[in-house]
């Protein structure tokens, strides 16, 4: 999931495990913890093309090896960082001050500019909580500077290890929840475990923990501190078990429509579409093509309305063996087609992330509207891959106005 639940959802485990001994800054030491799965995206910077992030992002960071084994050596890393004294060390607190001061300053800016080039109240939203972490951290990281010398924490290397293993633990098992997947048996295999029960951003599942951390911050007893950081962790996970019911419904009407429709399929994925699980998108994949269709939970018609979709895989075929082109069939996992244009560019779609839905008065050819497209072409007789959001003359503004109406069932 995003950034800001996972480092929510780290925050509150880190609290859980060692609140009681740390207080407060158990928040800010979960919350770090919680993203360090997420760092595999800086491998990027290092890769010959920008493809290859979709193998090494939700790899061997999000897998059970990572967990079991960086769990402990981080464990007993954290259990030096005390026991030497650089907790007290003003040099070292300065330099986190400085280090993780700049991380949320970039991520606050770049949410900033997200909201004016789009025009969204949703982005708009969530650079709420980025201000808020900012300001907390710099507080916190100020006062451990100011009292530098007097922060002792008796923490056993047990107590450190079991915070990094439920950190890590609870990272990759909401990551494996979307659409996008994790590969959590790297290196072993690269299989991407996907229950496509909730979207990658979804505020009803982050807001209750990151209230009740809120409330934390205010509370006076650790009895109390305790109880509001379950309290949130609790609704959380009730609401990511009800995701799944809703996924049941909805893969109920799938299939009898499917039935009703007489339409022969070999299989159908369902997922949530952004910021909520009550408005649901399926992709079929057929013999011959797919289809694809909304459903809301609030629609009034247990109908589905198909889109029929080419696979047109025959136009790649010429391509075989390119690894680049291997390496978007496997991120597919079966569900892609090819969209051909007049100059003889083909457009790769996954299909895994569904289409954009218009708003009335947009005119956009349904090959134009897959999400998570890219496109194949030739340069100088080598083989090349480029990604292709095609959301330039779209307005994302409108677009959410749509979004939001076709949740609540409205077409």
């Amino acid at each position: 999931m995003d950034s800001i639940t996972q480092a929510t959802l780290g925050a509150a485990v880190g609290h859980a495990v060692l609140g009681k001994k740390m207080g407060n800054k158990a928040i800010l030491v979960g919350a770090i913890a919680g993203t360090i799965p997420d760092l595999d995206v800086l491998s990027r910077l290092f890769l010959e093309h920008e493809i290859y992030g979709l193998v090494y992002h939700r790899g061997i960071s999000h897998s059970i090896l990572f967990t079991v084994l960086a769990a402990p050596l981080l464990g007993w890393l954290s259990l030096k960082y005390y026991e030497t004294g650089w907790n007290k060390n003003l040099y070292v607190q300065k330099s986190l001050a400085f280090w993780w001061g700049l991380l949320y300053f970039l991520l606050f800016t770049g949410f900033c500019f997200a909201s004016y080039y789009s025009q969204s109240l949703t982005i708009i939203f969530l650079t709420m909580p980025i201000a808020w972490g900012a300001i907390y951290l710099f507080k916190s990281l100020r006062s451990s500077i100011k009292n530098h010398k007097k922060v002792t924490y008796k923490i056993s290397f047990k107590s450190w290890a079991f915070m990094y293993f439920m950190a890590f633990l609870t990272h990759w098992l909401i990551d494996a929840c979307t659409a996008y997947g994790t590969q959590i048996f790297e290196p072993f295999s690269n299989y991407r475990v996907a229950f496509n029960n909730i979207s990658i951003v979804d505020p009803l599942y982050t807001l209750p923990m990151f209230l009740c951390l809120i409330i934390v911050l205010f509370v006076k007893t650790t009895k109390r501190k305790m109880l509001w950081n379950y309290l949130g962790i609790t609704v959380s996970t009730l609401y990511m078990a009800s995701t799944f019911y809703n996924k049941s419904i909805v893969n109920n009407i799938i299939e009898q429509n499917l039935k009703d429709q007489a339409i022969e399929y070999e299989e159908f994925i369902t997922s949530p579409t952004i910021f909520n699980t009550i408005l649901w998108q399926t992709t079929v994949r057929a013999k011959d093509a797919y289809y694809y269709s909304t459903y809301s939970l609030f629609d009034t018609s247990p109908k589905v309305n198909f889109i029929k979709l080419p696979k047109n895989h025959d136009l790649i075929e010429k391509y075989n063996g390119e690894k680049l082109l291997d390496i978007l069939i496997w991120f597919a996992n079966g569900y892609y087609n090819i969209s051909e244009y007049e100059n003889g560019v083909l457009m790769f779609n996954n299909l895994r992330f569904g289409m954009f839905d218009l708003p009335k008065g947009e005119s956009l050819p349904i090959k134009d509207r897959y999400i998570f497209r890219f496109k194949i072409f030739e340069k100088d007789g080598v083989f090349q891959v480029e990604e292709n959001r095609g959301t330039q003359n779209l307005s994302l503004s409108k677009m959410m106005k749509k979004h939001w109406l076709r949740i609540w069932g409205k077409q």
